[in-house]
């Protein structure tokens, strides 16, 4: 569980790949825009179920799998914990992509965001189980080669992409091209 206030955030260990600062400031923004947002009539952040049926808050953070301790339902988060709570949710994607595939660390900044935003919005998941981004394999095995075009197919030639819709389709040229979008 995670505690509502006084969040501190997990430190990346010496030596361990991580998103540049601006990196990840830029994937925030683009994550709250991908993901959205619920609030009641005092503008504050209130739990919802997502397209899938998961019990939701803030910015895409998925209750079911990691309750937030302390939350009020019916009062809900104010904008500074919920973007807090989506710091700590990117460090976690973040961490988990860099631990499953290393090699990563070697793409460009805006190719790595777009793997930490898939990360964060499937999970890691499974080679084995095709599930989450690892599920991605030949995305995965483009990248590894440099194929940015194909990964960029690949991307879109998923259920995933039916689902998010043009998600997918910023995502697929950020992939292929190595550029924001916006």
């Amino acid at each position: 569980m995670l505690p509502l206030c006084g969040r501190s955030f997990n430190r990346p260990r010496k030596g361990e790949a991580m998103l540049l600062q601006s990196t990840r400031a830029r994937l925030a923004t683009q994550l709250q825009r991908h993901e959205g947002k619920v609030l009641n009539g005092r503008g504050n952040h209130v739990p919802y179920r997502d397209s899938e049926g998961f019990l939701t808050i803030g910015y895409g953070h998925n209750l079911d799998a990691s309750p937030v301790t302390g939350l009020r339902p019916h009062i809900g988060l104010t904008e500074e914990e919920a973007t807090a709570l989506l710091m700590s949710d990117i460090r976690k994607a973040e961490a988990a992509l860099f631990k499953a595939v290393p090699w990563a660390a070697n793409l460009t900044p805006p190719r790595q965001a777009v793997l930490v935003n898939m990360a964060f919005n499937l999970g890691i998941g499974s080679h084995e189980r095709h599930t989450g981004l690892l599920g991605f394999r030949e995305m995965l095995r483009f990248l590894d080669l440099a194929d940015y075009h194909m990964a960029a197919r690949e991307m879109l030639a998923s259920r995933w992409a039916i689902q998010v819709g043009q998600r997918a389709e910023e995502l697929a040229q950020q992939m292929e091209h190595g550029a924001w979008l916006s």
